[in-house]
């Protein structure tokens, strides 16, 4: 029977909580505790701690801490403050906890040593037994293991201060410590042992396994005064033939006994596609009766010719512990991961500790077991663990599955050579690798995220001491920066993880994004390194939140920031749209997603992705970039099977230019085809099938309850082929051929799809993308020089026009018009769209234009010759690029038909539109912010199908909406250009210039004022001041103002008042109005918080929080929050009559600017002009 005893010590434990930290001054260690609480379990989930509040002090900096002030997050605040930029916790706590249990000893292990074990706990421990102290452990890696002394039988008295508050100056959104992802617990989780031995035990056991042998170093613990004689027996488990055994002699102290079992050759490997699991049982025992000189003064192998001796000694089995490993061989070779021999490709997700159900970390197997199997399903082999290390049953998990760990030493730190912080890596990383080492499944590890400092040198470092000190993983410097060299200088290393290599393709040698796209990669990036690379953060593209995954959170984090989201949906009147905007902007994502993957694939050095994520991240702003919801579930809008086309161990890649081909320019289209494989084995004689389809028409019927699907007719293909047979090695870039597209055999002004294809060990490998195509000499464009036009059918005319007053004059004389509005002369309301969605998310990045996907009404026969999908297509890339979002939900209506409506980011919701139709009186308008005159094939054919469409009797808009309401959607951005305004400080033009994607920053201290000044008298009803678009924390936003007018030979006040925050423009109305040629305004003060106030601060060794004060900090002097102004618009709000002098006046520069292009383009449209621009001219041509 083993002497050892295991006390299971999870259940309820006395408690209290030390908000004031006073329990070590007051040996709080030495009294019993009066609450209670459960562990495993955390404080925070069982009621204790403050409440959610707007002075929370949240651990982290990436977010705004003034953020209950701005208007966005006024909604869903009524029950309980709930923050916009993470899933809360119940209650929030940092600080001292004290824990305490009485424990029973029984008589059999009477002076035995105890070991407690807290498997995952935060972050700084101190244990007592009976009030003696046995020591700190300050770790957030591993478990906190504590020696306890010999104990006698019968009751003890075990007690705990766990401290979750700041021990080290750690970068405040690590995610081992910070709330992003809900790590400021306070408890235990998984399981709380007390160990008792007979003062001789296993610490550890470490295998190094490389078939056919496998070596066994066991770590042993004598804790006697006295030679202890030992026997140490390795079994594997499952093999009663593999077995080793050694005599040792232990003197008192810490010892390593090393053995070696020898497995047949063609024993199982573990690697992605084979988990060969060897499992062992190591049995330490004592001896007795053993000769005098029989025993060796040291630990040595047992002599063969004494092994039949052991059967004669006395032994008592002291303790067992199993041990799993895998052999799994890891190495770099030649700029490739190789494992077990094969080149591998390294296909992962980001995983950063979060736990929305149970919110400490699980250690249950089937949690695991479910990401392992969704990682895999989803054709992946890879999790990097971001700043975070994650518990055993995570290890064991992957060990199952197949699928490879990068684990990081909980850090985002700052480095230096010789900074304490290099110690307190180091001694994480050893714990580290001593408690997970052993798992096949742990191949790489990596000191921090995106490091700070002076970090190359004590992190090159690192890497030559982790060799060292085990040799069965990978290790890279760090994760996440370029290095402060060209990329074929690196060394010290085993390989790359950065998302940039500082060289190459602009923006910073990026090895993501838009550059790689299409028919590209990033390989000018990485030119000539020696190491292979893994994409950082790969595909940081959102989708639009789901609301009914609020249901979902019935454990420890709270939905507060999509309740927020929820109901600024509702507010503005976008809530219905939900389930449309979940799939569209999904679609769009996926596209996007798409795009990245395989520019990834096609780039030579590059060995590997980590997607940013798989799955939603909760914080940091709320960063919905996963396909699949904060559980693993999937949100509906891709398949495993779609998403395998580009995500998978066999990929087929094509460089295609572009999606969108004009026939009339392209009399054939070449498209390169390749392979990238890192399968099993080689593929042998492969050959690739390709087609070119038309899309498959879907037909509906039509009832009381909507639209329902009846069929999909899928169209013979149009084109097809087959590439050269060929052999593919476990590699990329392999090239396949070539696909040769004559477009004479293709009719235009459709959408194909190209699907190339492969048959591989019995399963069909496929790759599909879009191909739009247009011939621009088929589509006689329309032309509007001057901004209108009159566009002839057989019974009545369109009305085509940019001009405001020409459009309002056809509409009340009841005419059919295309109104397609200027992006200068659109409301400030209306921000631009994009076709890629936000990066991340708009709270952390904010911009003036933001995009998340769009609806098409693509049944509307608008659309009837221009292809389309509800959900959007490249097609539609350069079309809505340079289009403002018309918020129609200004209009103060909902009368319009909105057939394309751009999804806004949920941080804003504005419901909008790039083209709508209405009825405006007796008149018929459809209206647009695209500039369907820019010279693409794609403009010009969504133009034609509009323009027939209003021709036909078809165009009846149902909706009613008056000239006035639409005006609210007119806005002239660069007025102060027309009016020739100056302002008296050079450094604060750029406000002048009407675009909010420009800014200006004034530091030094409040009241700013400044002097605005036209060459003109000119009657100024307001001012309209534009926040700064780009900042998280709304750095600089004007609260309260002053503003004076120049009258009569004095300064007079016509406003002063106090802003609301947003991003929204801000429009000041003067209390009257002022005839001047002089403002002036003076910017009293920002939005600040009551009190203190604090910031983070990186500093040579740490991150450390600061006083925002500058008596406390005078270096910030005037760079304080509080001391900045900033804007990015500031224009004057002139009277109507002066406004409506200014439109007529731009207006007609424009036409004559227009025309003066045109005569120097040698375009003869000057009579056409003339035509034109009566109403009464442009009847007679159609009469004609």
């Amino acid at each position: 029977m083993e002497k050892r005893q295991t006390c299971d010590l999870a259940g309820i434990w006395r408690f209290e909580i030390d908000k004031e930290d006073r329990g070590f001054a007051e040996n709080w260690e030495k009294r019993r505790l009066t609450q209670t609480i459960t562990l495993p379990g955390c404080l925070q989930a069982q009621g204790y701690g403050d409440a959610i509040s707007e002075d929370t002090p949240w651990v982290q900096s990436l977010y705004d801490a003034l953020w209950y002030q701005r208007g966005e997050y006024a909604y869903a605040q009524k029950n309980g403050t709930k923050v916009p930029f993470l899933s809360q916790p119940p209650r929030h706590y940092t600080g001292k906890a004290w824990y305490q249990k009485t424990i029973f000893v029984p008589e059999k292990s009477d002076g035995f040593v105890g070991r407690l074990t807290l498997e995952n706990t935060k972050w700084k421990t101190t244990l007592w037994i009976d009030g003696e102290c046995k020591g700190s452990i300050v770790s957030l890696c591993a478990p906190h293991v504590y020696e306890t002394g010999a104990l006698s039988a019968g009751e003890h008295t075990v007690t705990l201060c766990i401290d979750n508050g700041w021990q080290l100056p750690y970068r405040p959104d690590g995610h081992g410590v910070s709330d992003a992802l809900g790590a400021t617990w306070n408890g235990v989780a998984g399981a709380i042992t007390l160990e008792l031995f007979n003062r001789v035990w296993i610490e550890r056991v470490q295998v190094n396994a490389q078939l056919p042998q496998a070596t066994i170093q066991v770590h042993l613990k004598n804790e006697t005064s006295h030679t202890q004689n030992c026997i140490i027996r390795v079994q594997d488990i499952a093999r009663t033939d593999i077995s080793a055994k050694m005599i040792c002699v232990l003197t008192p102290g810490s010892q390593i006994c090393e053995l070696t079992l020898n497995y047949p050759s063609d024993t199982p490997l573990w690697d992605e596609f084979d988990q060969g699991l060897q499992n062992l049982i190591v049995t330490l025992s004592s001896i007795s009766n053993v000769p005098q000189g029989e025993m060796q003064s040291s630990i040595t192998q047992l002599p063969l010719q004494s092994k039949e001796m052991v059967s004669q000694f006395s032994k008592v089995v002291l303790q067992t512990k199993e041990v799993t490993f895998g052999f799994r061989r890891a190495e770099v070779k030649d700029g490739h991961f190789v494992i077990n021999g094969r080149n591998t490709y390294l296909r992962g997700t980001h995983f950063g500790g979060d736990y929305p159900l149970s919110g400490i970390p699980d250690c249950d197997s089937a949690y695991w077991d479910k990401i392992m199997e969704t990682v895999k399903t989803w054709g992946m082999n890879f999790i990097r663990c971001h700043s975070y290390c994650p518990p055993e049953a995570a290890f064991e998990a992957a060990d199952r599955a197949g699928v490879y760990l990068q684990i990081e030493c909980d850090m985002w730190n700052v480095f230096a050579p010789d900074a304490q912080m290099n110690n307190v890596l180091w001694e994480e990383t050893k714990r580290i690798l001593d408690t997970f080492g052993n798992h096949p499944s742990f191949l790489m590890l990596s000191p921090s995220n995106e490091p700070g400092g002076d970090w190359l040198m004590p992190l090159t470092d690192w890497v030559s001491k982790c060799r060292a000190y085990d040799s069965r993983h990978l290790y890279t410097i760090q994760s996440g920066w370029p290095y402060p060299m060209e990329p074929d200088k690196i060394t010290g290393t085993d390989y790359v993880y950065f998302h940039r290599s500082g060289f190459g393709i602009q923006p910073g040698g990026t090895i993501r994004g838009p550059r790689g796209w299409n028919d590209g990669d990033y390989r000018e990036s990485l030119k000539d390194i020696s190491y292979p690379v893994i994409c950082h953060e790969l595909g940081q593209w959102c989708s639009y939140p789901d609301f009914d995954v609020i249901d979902k959170f019935t454990g420890y984090l709270q939905p507060g920031n999509f309740e927020i989201f929820r109901e600024s949906a509702r507010a503005h009147n976008v809530l219905g749209q939900n389930k449309e905007f979940v799939y569209n902007s999904g679609r769009q994502q996926v596209r996007m997603l798409k795009e990245d993957l395989e520019a990834n694939l096609r780039t030579p050095y590059i060995y590997g992705f980590e997607l940013l994520d798989l799955h939603d991240y909760l914080g940091q702003g709320t960063a919905l970039v996963g396909i699949l919801d904060p559980f693993w579930d999937s949100k509906g809008y891709v398949t495993p099977n779609e998403w395998r086309q580009f995500c998978d161990e066999t990929v087929l890649l094509a460089r295609i230019e572009s999606y969108c081909i004009d026939r009339a320019k392209n009399a054939t289209i070449s498209i390169p085809i390749e392979v990238s494989h890192f399968g099993r084995a080689p593929l042998q004689s492969v050959r690739i099938h390709w087609q070119l389809e038309q899309q498959p028409v879907t037909e509906y019927t039509y009832g009381e309850h909507g639209k329902t699907l009846t069929q999909i007719v899928f169209q013979s293909p149009v084109l097809c082929g087959t590439l050269k047979q060929r052999d593919y090695a476990l590699e990329k870039n392999q090239s396949a051929g070539c696909i040769y597209l004559n477009m004479e055999d293709i009719e235009p002004n459709r959408v194909y799809t190209l699907r190339v294809s492969m048959k591989v060990n019995g399963r069909i490998v496929e790759n599909t993308w879009p191909l739009w195509i247009f011939d621009s000499s088929k589509l006689n464009p329309v032309s509007t020089p001057d901004g209108s036009k009159a566009e002839s059918d057989t019974h009545e005319a369109v009305f085509i026009t940019s001009d405001r007053f020409h459009a309002e004059t056809l509409l009340n004389e009841g005419k059919r018009v295309l109104f397609e509005l200027p992006y200068e002369d659109t409301s400030y309301d209306c921000p631009p769209v994009r076709f890629n969605p936000s990066f991340w998310n708009s709270q952390m990045g904010p911009t003036w234009a933001r995009g998340m996907g769009m609806i098409i009404q693509n049944a509307h026969p608008a659309f009837v010759s221009f292809p389309t999908t509800a959900d959007g297509g490249w097609q539609w890339q350069s079309l809505i690029e340079n289009a403002r979002g018309l918020r129609v939900e200004k209009l103060g209506c909902d009368c319009i038909t909105n057939l394309v409506q751009p999804i806004d980011e949920w941080n804003r919701n504005n419901k909008m539109s790039l083209l709508f139709e209405c009825q405006v009186g007796t008149a018929r308008l459809m209206m647009t912010s695209i500039n369907l005159e820019q010279d693409t094939p794609q403009a010009a054919a969504l133009k034609k199908s509009i323009l027939s469409y209003m021709k036909s009797d078809a165009f009846e808009p149902q909706g009613q909406v008056s000239w006035k309401q639409l005006s609210s959607l007119f806005e002239i951005n660069d007025v102060m250009k027309e009016l020739g305004a100056k302002i008296d400080d050079d450094s604060l033009s750029a406000c002048l210039d009407g675009n909010p994607q420009t800014f200006v920053r004034l530091t030094g201290g409040y009241p700013y004022s400044f002097i605005i000044q036209t060459p003109q008298k000119h009657d100024i009803s307001g001012i309209l001041y534009m926040p700064r678009q780009n900042h998280r924390e709304h750095e600089g936003e004007l609260r309260s103002y002053l503003i004076e007018a120049w009258l009569d030979g004095t300064w007079k006040q016509v406003q002063k008042g106090k802003l609301s925050s947003s991003y929204e423009p801000k429009r000041i109305t003067f209390l009257h109005e002022a005839y001047t040629d002089r403002i002036r305004f003076t910017a009293l003060n920002t939005f600040t918080a009551p009190g203190k106030s604090y910031f983070w601060a990186m500093e040579p060794d740490g991150w450390y929080q600061k006083e925002a004060d500058p008596a406390a900090h005078l270096e910030f002097k005037g760079q304080l929050p509080q001391d900045i102004f900033s804007a990015s618009v500031i224009n004057l709000l002139l009277a109507e009559e002066e406004e409506m002098a200014v439109w007529k006046k731009r207006i007609k520069q424009r036409k004559l600017a227009h025309l003066e292009d045109s005569k120097k383009n040698g375009k003869q449209v000057l009579n056409n002009l003339q035509n034109v621009t009566s109403e009464k001219s442009a009847t007679a041509e159609i009469d004609n």
